[in-house]
């Protein structure tokens, strides 16, 4: 809800638009540091239409085109840049990331 009330904000006073990026895991060296990142990459791989791992550059053409003009109509949007994974359900047979 704040990306959608920003936009709004953001376009009344200033005519900016304003668009977030959920972007699944990644194995930067900051989530290495958190630990664990593979088992999650795995899992969102195994359970995406899309059966691999995305990539820094992947989210990054997505940073660009939403900065670009090709996106100058869209404003208030979260893009989903995770192959797929958000829109589905959890599998029977690949359980959910374990949390400790």
């Amino acid at each position: 809800s704040d990306t959608r009330t920003l936009a709004f904000e953001a376009g009344r006073k200033w005519g900016a638009r304003v668009n977030a990026i959920s972007a699944g895991p990644l194995a930067s060296r900051a989530a290495h540091a958190i630990g664990d990142i593979e088992k999650m990459i795995d899992y969102c791989r195994r359970s995406s239409p899309i059966p691999e791992a995305i990539t820094a550059a992947e989210v990054g053409n997505v940073a660009a085109f939403l900065c670009s003009s090709l996106a100058a109509g869209i404003t208030g949007a979260i893009v989903h840049v995770d192959k797929g994974y958000h829109a589905m359900g959890v599998g029977p047979d690949l359980g959910g990331p374990t949390c400790r």
